[in-house]
């Protein structure tokens, strides 16, 4: 009788925690507090480029994204979305299937009934068992729970993604990152509530950004180099987060963690407040 007892109650806090996680960012508030520039942070947030995998990790993956988020729940998931010929959305880092899968050719020329076939590669080369999940499966699969950065290449419909992502009730668990102001601007009047990521390289850009109207909700992707202090300043006086990415050929990520450990968290200091990074659980850790 006790033994069922203790087993009964183990089931009802899982079922309780599990229940708790859900919907998690179930509003504007909640993702807004997550988000928003706060001039006292202690540490950066850090997100995971392209869900984080190791060498025996896939790319953009379910089965990838589940690990980072459960090893740091804090962590922003970033995918990568593309359209297929027949305009569905799967997530794939390359516009080609050669190195992240055992197939070849662009995603633009592949039906979804086709690209469901195909199977994915870890990053060191290795054929899994995965497939390309579709956007549906991870907002499915993350009802909430954690914040995910959709980055919608070139040439995939925005309305088409959002129409999903609303499908979901996922409009306040994703920020979308826009490879344009025009496209930018688009989506703030469409969706005023939904946080927008654009690149922002030079004080040239902030002239363009506060032209644009843009602040608020707002994620500025700035360069890996360090920038002057007036850089950071002006767009932390709008209320817009930094993020700087550690990686790529010659970055920090691809550097021994304890040679550059303290070059991590300069990056912080010097304005970063969200660090992309292809080692989130190691970046962490350093803070």
């Amino acid at each position: 009788m006790k033994s069922s007892f203790l087993l009964l109650f183990t089931l009802f806090v899982s079922s309780s925690v599990t229940a708790q996680s859900i919907n998690r960012f179930r509003d504007s508030q909640t993702l807004d507090l997550f988000l928003q520039y706060q001039p006292t942070q202690q540490r950066p947030l850090i997100l995971a480029h392209r869900g984080g995998p190791g060498p025996a990790d896939t790319e953009n993956s379910i089965v990838t994204f589940a690990k980072t988020s459960t090893a740091l729940p804090d962590a922003i998931l970033e995918m990568d979305v593309r359209m297929t010929r027949d305009s569905s959305l799967v997530l794939l880092h390359d516009a080609t299937l050669d190195r992240e899968s055992n197939a070849n050719g662009a995603v633009s020329d592949w039906t979804f009934a086709d690209l469901k076939k195909v199977l994915l590669k870890t990053l060191a080369g290795d054929l899994t068992k995965q497939t390309i999940p579709t956007l549906a499966d991870v907002l499915n699969w993350n009802k909430n729970r954690y914040v995910l950065a959709l980055d919608v290449k070139p040439g995939t419909d925005l309305v088409r993604v959002m129409n999903v992502v609303k499908k979901y009730n996922a409009e306040h668990s994703v920020f979308m990152i826009c490879y344009s102001l025009a496209d930018a601007q688009q989506m703030r009047k469409d969706y005023p509530t939904l946080w927008l990521a654009v690149g922002v390289g030079s004080l040239a850009d902030i002239d363009k950004l506060e032209a644009a109207s843009l602040s608020g909700r707002l994620i500025a992707l700035t360069p890996p180099q360090r920038q002057s202090a007036l850089f950071y300043e002006r767009l932390h006086r709008h209320g817009i987060p930094c993020a700087i990415g550690t990686y790529g050929v010659g970055q920090l990520d691809e550097q021994p963690l304890p040679d550059v450990a303290n070059r991590y968290r300069d990056t912080f200091r010097q304005g970063g407040d969200i660090l992309t990074t292809d080692r989130p659980m190691a970046v962490s850790e350093l803070f």
